[in-house]
């Protein structure tokens, strides 16, 4: 199993140059490779140039002879991946008139891997290699004598697990890097009949019943709080912003640096919100020998779907497909296994009616959000829906999908 792991190292003048150059060679590269790419049949190419075409042709290129070797095969090698994508949004017709990789405007981020890396055993910093073109460039120009990038050690313990090492451009005296490392793969545990179902929402992101327990849990509801803040905060800064250079005559306005600090600071907080709830869901599962999580399906969900202003600025960015992937490996390493299900009818049913499916479903049982009436029970209508998906699970698996229904109006709220 591959996992990743992000840190921000501190950078002084000269590794803050080193690693400007390297950036922007990297980005001079993927501009190279996306212009042959875009233009190969005028530039006389019999064929498409895809990654093992360039990574082979290019080597003699100026900007591939400023950056490792591997590294500069990586810059290509994520070009090939963006103009697969964009064929497979042409062939399927994902989207609607897609266009092809653009050109980068800005440094990007610089991949090393095993082999353009060393770490001292006890050593506070890792050695990582400079191009001999980029050796030299300093040394005219900038009087720096360096013959090799040391960062500081900050998460490299065993450099036998990592595989690669992603280094973002620097800012503000610092730099952004996600190590990416292998760990053993865990051995999945037998299905015991204890499983975990889970409900995807928008006022509540994640709600969990638990037939160990007979439980419901509702998970992340500082996540609407999060979006709301910086939404209105971008709003209100990026609108000065926009009149500002209205005034100036400026026909398209430009985000400024503190409106991105704020996209940025909402997606960081997003994700450690997100990664303490799925740490928190995976160790209750461990803790109550729970060896089978289940969670709803909503993948197309927003295809098509306009739920009202209010709604979509939240529905639309729920990051689900980042939630299933942060509980798939955070699961997986503890040999739990994470299925999914699609939730249709999961909140139009009673907990109470013979089946989950379109026959027994109530549209109007559902008053309103978090309301869910039949006759005189009332329940949490978060907590039905997780409810229900693991009925779907059972009928799937023909199984007995009678559960206690005891705990779903009242479920526990779990902060983290």
């Amino acid at each position: 199993m591959l996992l990743s792991k992000r840190t921000v190292i501190k950078v002084d003048g000269i590794q803050s140059n080193i690693l400007g150059h390297l950036c922007y060679a990297a980005r001079k590269l993927w501009n190279v490779g996306n212009y042959e790419k875009r233009n190969y049949k005028d530039l006389g190419f019999e064929e498409y140039p895809d990654w093992y075409n360039q990574k082979k042709r290019l080597k003699t290129e100026f900007w591939y002879k400023n950056l490792p070797s591997q590294t500069a095969q990586e810059v290509l090698k994520e070009l090939e991946g963006a103009w697969k994508s964009f064929f497979a949004l042409k062939k399927t017709g994902g989207v609607k008139n897609p266009q092809p990789p653009r050109f980068k405007k800005d440094k990007i981020c610089i991949t090393y891997m095993q082999n353009g890396i060393l770490h001292n055993k006890g050593s506070k910093s890792v050695r990582f290699a400079i191009p001999k073109q980029v050796k030299e460039h300093l040394n005219q120009k900038y009087n720096i004598h360096a013959d090799y990038l040391y960062l500081e050690n900050k998460i490299f313990s065993n450099m036998d697990t990592i595989k690669q090492i992603q280094i973002y451009p620097p800012a503000d005296g610092t730099v952004d890097v996600i190590v990416v490392n292998e760990i053993p793969d865990v051995e999945k545990l037998p299905d015991n009949g204890k499983y975990l179902s889970m409900d995807i929402g928008v006022h509540n992101p994640i709600t969990c019943y638990d037939n160990v327990n007979h439980t419901s849990m509702i998970f992340a509801r500082k996540y609407a709080s999060i979006c709301h803040y910086y939404d209105k905060q971008i709003a209100h800064y990026q609108g000065i912003a926009t009149s500002q250079q209205a005034a100036k005559g400026v026909k398209h306005p430009k985000c400024t640096k503190r409106v991105l600090k704020l996209y940025r600071d909402k997606r960081n907080s997003i994700n450690d919100l997100f990664h303490k709830v799925t740490k928190c869901i995976a160790d209750y599962c461990e803790a109550n020998d729970i060896h089978t999580a289940i969670i709803g399906d909503i993948t197309h969900i927003r295809d098509n779907n306009n739920m009202g202003a209010v709604n979509n600025q939240t529905f639309h960015t729920l990051p689900f497909a980042k939630i299933y992937e942060m509980l798939e490996y955070k699961l997986a390493m503890r040999g739990i296994t994470l299925v999914k299900v699609k939730e249709s009818f999961s909140s139009q049913c009673s907990p109470l009616s013979e089946a989950v499916d379109k026959k027994h479903a109530v549209k109007s049982n559902r008053k309103h959000r978090g309301l869910y009436v039949d006759g005189s029970n009332i329940w949490n209508a978060d907590s039905v829906g997780a409810y229900n998906i693991m009925r779907i699970y059972a009928q799937i698996e023909d199984q007995d999908t009678k559960q206690s229904t005891a705990f779903l109006s009242n479920p526990t709220k779990v902060s983290v």
